[in-house]
């Protein structure tokens, strides 16, 4: 097996963040896990190889960066999935809390 260099390993973790935003915009979370999981995989393989200067380097400054951003927006949509799953949550819990107060509180005896 050819050992990649730093610059090939960086260049998949950016297209499994990519690919990670993506499906996260579809809302397929089983495939975005499965990214996710590969991208965690290939975290492990980064940190023990060695980078010889590509993160300082302009490309590597460059391409670092755009993980960052894409890695913030994934942040932000789950986050925003997270509370947009926390509110109905809450609505359902109301609901249901409400339905059963309502329907124990009927006068069954007409």
């Amino acid at each position: 097996m050819v050992e990649k260099t730093a610059q090939a390993l960086w260049q998949d973790y950016q297209f499994l963040t990519k690919e990670m935003l993506k499906f996260l915009a579809k809302q397929d979370m089983e495939l975005f896990y499965d990214l996710m999981n590969q991208r965690e995989q290939l975290q492990v393989i980064l940190e023990q190889t060695p980078d010889k200067g590509f993160k300082i380097s302009p490309i590597g400054k460059n391409l670092i960066s755009e993980i960052q951003q894409d890695s913030q927006a994934i942040i932000e949509a789950m986050q925003i999935r997270m509370g947009s799953s926390k509110r109905q949550h809450q609505v359902s819990k109301a609901y249901s809390a409400a339905s059963t107060t309502a329907v124990s509180q009927m006068n069954w005896k007409r």
